[in-house]
């Protein structure tokens, strides 16, 4: 198990965010500071209604998304991200968030969609931090609003950090 728990950062926009990777794929080794690194740029284009306090984005295997997935939306297979938010009642706005990530989703994905599966792996880390912050695609218009800042994101970071190091075999 990979576990990084940084102190917190400032992330203009967003306050002070405490982010942690964990990855609990037994098969692939994550690159978590360099994570960490494109999860503070991608919150800098995230326009914030609340602050979060915390982040985790956590990696876990198919066999694992399924029990979550069906315990938490009904839905008995393997999903490639969720993102769940705790608000803080005490606290008027503030919240965690907790992005999970089907790396054996990404792979599959990737190969269906010929996309680099580094790429995949950060585009499920857009999607999920996306969703966190009120973007949805249960419409069509929400779909195409959100897959344009999808993009619009990744191209930033693609010209910015080496994604190559992001996933590893173990």
């Amino acid at each position: 198990m990979s576990r990084v728990k940084g102190q917190g950062s400032r992330v203009k926009g967003c306050g002070k965010v405490e982010i942690e990777i964990i990855n609990l794929h037994k098969k692939y080794a994550l690159a978590s500071a360099l994570l960490k690194s494109v999860v503070k740029k991608i919150l800098r284009f995230v326009k914030s209604p609340g602050t979060m306090s915390s982040l985790d984005i956590v990696f876990l295997d198919d066999k694992s998304i399924r029990v979550l997935n069906r315990r938490h939306k009904g839905v008995n297979r393997p999903t490639d991200v969720l993102s769940f938010e705790l608000r803080d009642e005490k606290v008027r706005g503030n919240f965690t968030g907790e992005v999970i990530i089907s790396i054996d989703r990404a792979f599959k994905n990737s190969k269906i969609f010929r996309t680099d599966l580094k790429e995949e792996i950060v585009l499920y880390v857009i999607h999920g931090i996306l969703h966190l912050f009120g973007y949805d695609d249960e419409t069509r218009a929400e779909c195409v609003k959100m897959e344009r800042k999808q993009k619009e994101i990744l191209r930033f970071l693609c010209k910015r950090e080496d994604l190559s190091k992001v996933l590893m075999p173990r």
